[in-house]
């Protein structure tokens, strides 16, 4: 028989509810605890970001100071152009005076042949990073600095002769050297002085744009040229800026007959509708005053020799800028083409010759082969092929670059914007010393 069975517990019901009640608030009071601890994580990060992030501005910052002081006419000052830039508080460059480290400078032109120290503050997200470091500074090479300078090709065209005194060439050449053919022209031309290829690519002038820029340009007409016919046999444009100070833009409309200067039927010449400046077989003198520079969209073709005179007999500049012709089948890529070549002989004058695509100096016109053609101070810098070609036998062309005075103008030049800018290169080189690189925030 079984025993009595035990006394009935008290009675807990509920208990399960309380259980659950107790684990639903331990697992709020967590997940508060979570969502509190992710907040506070999320607030090290922003600071963490910002922190690294003014740190890349500054160094950005430092970049772009670079950029500033790179052209060889700059000031320290310059500097101070990089603040409110990419998050940017303060840019500032300094060099030494003197032996005292104290004697520092942050004004006036840049000594290259002393270092020189960046100092950038930049914020972001509220943090302010401080960076410093010293640089050791030299100009680096510029292709207005030479004879001939192009981005493609440097060829000779022997179609006159095989003769190679009778082109003659005096100062540096740079162009890109790949193969041993790339410089058989060294041998084809009597090359004087200037030795040897600058082997390197040049950078490119960004003659496009800069032409693009001064398209609305003065035509040189009325009070500030002139241009004409003289006796049916010469054609002339008269160039003249009065102003020594500044450069003087020139542009002639394609649309006007002046720009395609022929005397008999020149809707039989082809090259009529393909450039936008033509001269047919006549010669063409330029009589310059002052610095000037002509513009002209969609190339030039000059069929005879063009004399480049200064007015007045005072030191005249002649810079020209072309684009591509775009409409020639030989060369659509061609924005200069002197068929009868070129002639200076005025000491006082200097031409620059400069297009992103390609310019030829080619004696073709029968007449023409038959002088000799003298150009003293002259660079031709191209972003694309140059093509060189020597006159008839018995006969000479010339081309000279004379360091002075044309080193010293050519920085000028691009200083007062007289000539195309340059693609990646042309300024400064900023070389870092080593264990200078330091962070100065203040903590």
């Amino acid at each position: 028989m079984p025993g009595p069975l035990p006394h009935p517990a008290l009675d807990q019901r509920g208990f399960i509810l309380v259980g659950v009640v107790t684990f639903m608030l331990a697992l709020t009071i967590l997940g508060l605890s979570l969502f509190a601890l992710s907040s506070y994580e999320a607030q090290f990060f922003y600071a963490s970001a910002s922190r690294e992030q003014s740190l890349q501005n500054a160094e950005s910052g430092m970049e772009l100071v670079k950029a500033l002081l790179a052209q060889p006419t700059a000031r320290l000052e310059v500097a101070h152009q990089a603040e409110r830039q990419i998050g940017v508080t303060s840019a500032l460059a300094y060099q030494q005076r003197s032996g005292s480290p104290t004697d520092t400078t942050s004004s006036g032109p840049v000594d290259w042949g002393s270092p020189i120290v960046i100092a950038v503050s930049a914020r972001s997200g509220g943090v302010e990073r401080t960076l410093e470091q010293e640089f050791t500074s030299q100009t680096s090479e510029n292709p207005y600095k030479f004879l001939v300078a192009c981005g493609g090709s440097l060829t000779y065209d022997q179609s006159n002769s095989t003769d190679p005194s009778l082109m003659v060439m005096a100062g540096r050449a740079w162009q890109p050297v790949r193969a041993a053919a790339d410089t058989v022209w060294t041998r084809e031309v009597a090359w004087i002085s200037g030795r040897p290829v600058r082997a390197d690519t040049p950078p490119l002038p960004r003659g496009d744009a800069f032409v693009t820029a001064h398209l609305s340009a003065l035509e040189p007409s009325g009070s500030s040229g002139s241009f004409k016919l003289d006796d049916g046999t010469q054609y002339q444009i008269k160039f003249v800026n009065t102003d020594p100070s500044a450069p003087a833009f020139f542009r002639m409309d394609p649309n006007d007959p002046a720009a395609r200067p022929s005397a008999d039927h020149p809707e039989n010449d082809p090259e009529y509708t393909q450039y936008d400046f033509y001269v047919n077989d006549h010669p063409i003198t330029l009589r310059v005053r002052g610095t000037v520079v002509w513009v002209i969209a969609a190339g030039a073709l000059f069929k005879n020799v063009v004399n480049v005179l200064s007015d007045n007999s005072t030191p005249s500049t002649l810079v020209i800028v072309a684009g591509a012709n775009g409409r020639d089948p030989r060369d659509t890529s061609r924005a200069l083409w002197f068929q009868g070549g070129l002639q200076i002989t005025d000491s006082n004058m200097r031409v620059f010759l400069v297009s992103e695509h390609d310019i030829a100096m080619m004696l073709m016109n029968q007449q023409a082969k038959l002088a000799d053609h003298e150009v003293p101070n002259v660079s031709i810098v191209a972003g694309g092929d140059v093509v060189l070609q020597g006159p008839a036998p018995l006969h000479q062309f010339t081309l000279r670059y004379a360091a002075s005075p044309m080193d010293a103008l050519a920085d000028d030049l691009l200083a007062k914007h007289a000539l195309p800018a340059l693609a990646g290169g042309g300024g400064a080189v900023f070389v870092p010393v080593a264990q200078t690189w330091l962070e100065t925030t203040p903590r």
